[in-house]
């Protein structure tokens, strides 16, 4: 089996599987932005996560000297090992579980708020069953303190996820009223106002800010805007429709028939801005979102996030009692005297196969039968679905790498710097800022909020780290 010996080579193992299993997710949301359907997605994904785990498990556990209690996979595969062998294909299925949820959390919620607050529930779960299973595992005063900074950065990552979307909303609405052009010819301008104003009060009403009182006493008469600058105001329109989960069209339902009149005739009579480039922000907007659900709604990005980091939480100790079912540590006594417990490379081997086969049973039932009312498909289609198949299947490439990574690293430089790597959902947030600019215009309450997540979520990390250490120093 193949292991590094040295601390430093191992540190720069497990920062290269940080950014590996920071930056897939970011496939996820690319291909719903573009309208990719969830399930090629994913087909795409597992097939290259599979291509790619299998042979880094079975090059890595045959390389290398000969342990006796860390054999090879062939010579695993014939011992009576039957039950951690089903631990590792349970973790297996979890993981695909846990990996879907992730998919459809991302588009619900944004590749800010998603990962980190789905690894904080799964980080609660598995840790908590590990010290129950195992008391070496650490100290219970830095446990479970740790364990509270998870629970808290879940609660922090929820309201900055409502926070977001009420802001969302406010901006939708005033932008709705305020392009009305040619409003004040067709219905007056005082009523045209009263619009504006009172968009602007039923949002402070509802957030308890004051966003209206600007527009007290006599308003100022709205006016016309010209072709260039209704444009511009109709793509800030569109982006907006896309954050609120709506699909972005040229005409809106809350602009009235005689806004629509005033305007250009010759802008609704196609659905995007001409010479748009074909990969530009702006044309992406106008693509339907590959996952068509309501968004508005926080409660239900949430509980997807909630359920997949319990599926997470539970591939940790499936993953433990498979690879440390030892004489000091099998209490129950689940293999025969004599015969070891899986290797981590070995467990991967299984967790990957199971993986594969039920990503690819579970989304090719999906293809027929898909999820929430969406759009069906067929094999033949998933086939001539070329648009977006490469960034999927980078993006399983790099899943399989950076978990291969995680393990390598992780036995060279044991619990004190293999800790490094639980930092990668820190990564994820940064991308979902700088690539999709998640949370830009949503106002500062909602970055606090996001910010006091990730410190809460370190912190916790911070703490683990420190009670598995001094487990280990004892």
């Amino acid at each position: 089996m193949f292991v590094i010996m040295d601390e430093g080579p191992a540190v720069a193992v497990l920062v290269l599987a940080t950014i590996c299993l920071g930056t897939f997710p970011i496939a996820f949301s690319w291909a719903d932005l573009h309208g990719r359907k969830p399930a090629h997605t994913f087909l795409d994904f597992s097939a290259a996560f599979v291509l790619a785990a299998l042979p880094c498990a079975i090059s890595l556990s045959n390389t290398g000297p000969r342990i006796a209690i860390m054999p090879g996979l062939w010579e695993q595969m014939t011992q009576q090992n039957d039950f951690v062998v089903v631990c590792a294909c349970a973790a297996g299925l979890f993981l695909m579980l846990g990996s879907m949820s992730l998919q459809w959390g991302m588009a619900l919620t944004g590749m800010a708020i998603c990962l980190p607050f789905q690894i904080a529930v799964s980080l609660s779960v598995g840790i908590g069953i590990d010290w129950l299973m195992d008391n070496r595992l650490g100290k219970a005063a830095w446990v479970f303190p740790g364990l509270t900074c998870f629970s808290v950065a879940t609660i922090f990552g929820t309201l900055a996820h409502v926070e977001r979307l009420k802001a969302l909303k406010y901006r939708k609405d005033k932008n709705a009223v305020r392009n009305m052009v040619g409003l004040e010819d067709v219905m007056g301008q005082p009523l045209a106002a009263n619009m504006v104003k009172s968009v602007e009060m039923g949002a402070s009403s509802s957030s308890g800010s004051s966003s209206g009182g600007s527009m007290e006493g006599n308003p100022e008469p709205p006016r016309k805007r010209g072709l260039h600058e209704r444009k511009l105001s109709e793509t800030t329109d569109v982006i907006l429709d896309l954050e609120y989960g709506k699909s972005s069209r040229r005409t809106s339902n809350l602009r009235p028939i005689g806004a629509q009149v005033m305007q250009d005739t010759s802008a609704f009579e196609r659905d995007e801005p001409p010479n748009t480039p074909k990969h530009t922000s702006v044309r992406m907007q106008y693509c339907k979102r590959g996952i068509d659900l309501d968004r508005s709604k926080p409660l239900r990005g949430v509980i997807v996030l909630t359920l997949g980091g319990f599926c997470f939480g539970l591939l940790t100790p499936l993953f433990f009692i498979a690879t440390s079912a030892l004489p000091t540590t099998d209490y129950w006594r689940v293999l025969p005297d004599g015969v070891p417990p899986l290797t981590v490379y070995n467990a991967y081997f299984f967790m990957a196969l199971a993986f594969g086969f039920t990503a690819w049973g579970v989304n090719l039932s999906l293809l027929y039968q898909p999820l929430c009312n969406g759009e069906e498909s067929s094999w033949s289609e998933y086939i001539r679905d070329n648009n977006g198949r490469i960034i999927s299947i980078a993006a399983g490439l790099a899943c399989a790498l950076g978990m291969a990574l995680q393990f390598l690293g992780g036995l060279a430089g044991g619990y004190r710097v293999a800790e490094v790597v639980k930092m990668y959902p820190l990564l994820t947030v940064a991308w979902g800022l700088l690539l999709f600019a998640e949370f830009r215009g949503s106002g500062k309450k909602a970055a606090y909020l996001l910010a006091a997540m990730c410190g809460t979520y370190v912190l916790g990390v911070g703490l683990l780290a420190a009670a598995r250490n001094i487990s280990v120093l004892q």
